[in-house]
């Protein structure tokens, strides 16, 4: 991911703890989502946990939660989570 940042590039980060069940069902959602549609976004998957800094630096309240990043820099942030068709209107929103 911070590759990525430094050098500039366009990314999506799922963020979730693992003992979230809401998490468990949102990944599942977003793989579904980049499969069936070929979205040209990376899309990592960090552990909140592990990252609490990154947490309190974009400002993240809750898991399960997707950052867009564009030219490296946080550009829109989602909880919304819920079914693919929110988390395919995250990835496609500009």
């Amino acid at each position: 991911m911070r590759t990525a940042q430094k050098n500039g590039a366009d990314f999506v980060v799922f963020f979730f703890t693992p003992m979230c069940g809401s998490c468990q069902i949102a990944s599942r959602l977003v793989d579904v989502v980049l499969e069936a549609d070929g979205i040209n976004y990376e899309v990592a998957k960090v552990d909140l946990n592990y990252v609490p800094e990154i947490a309190q630096a974009l400002e993240i309240t809750s898991v399960p939660a997707l950052v867009k990043f564009k030219d490296g820099q946080p550009a829109d942030l989602s909880y919304q989570l819920h079914d693919a068709t929110a988390i395919f209107e995250f990835l496609y929103s500009k």
